[in-house]
């Protein structure tokens, strides 16, 4: 797969979400998909639109050996899904993490299992950290001549 997904637009980025969810699927398969997801019916037309869009813009891969056309992403979600991360920090926060992190704190929309979840990544982290800076012991023992 490519390195990172190019500019692609809220509704192409959806479709890429299905995509990555199915692994590969027809008009049909994403714009099912998109419904049951959103409960926004999207038209057909509307679907094979975006899929040529991104296609042409090297985002996903059509099979044209079969019909109807088998889409798949040429891109990984987590890549992407970091790359787009870092644009929003870089572009909204100033490439501040930490304002980024204090602000999801101090907004007091994440619940109790979030909070848990993001104090255990980062016990888990600093811990990682400790044993990767920890030196190591030698198990040779010098004898004196």
């Amino acid at each position: 797969m490519k390195k990172s997904l190019p500019a692609v637009s809220e509704t192409e980025l959806a479709i890429m979400k299905v995509l990555w969810r199915l692994r590969k699927g027809t008009v049909a398969d994403v714009r099912t998909a998109m419904t049951e997801q959103s409960g926004k019916e999207l038209a057909y037309t509307t679907v094979m639109t975006m899929l040529g869009r991104l296609e042409a813009k090297g985002a996903v891969r059509a099979d044209k050996a079969r019909e109807p056309y088998l889409y798949r992403p040429t891109f990984k979600e987590a890549t992407t899904l970091r790359d787009r991360l870092r644009q929003f920090v870089d572009t909204v926060f100033d490439g501040r993490v930490e304002d980024v992190v204090c602000q999801l704190l101090d907004s007091g929309e994440l619940s109790d299992e979030e909070l848990n979840r993001i104090e255990e990544t980062l016990r888990t982290r600093a811990t990682r950290e400790r044993r990767a800076t920890r030196p190591t012991t030698s198990s040779t023992k010098v004898r004196p001549s």
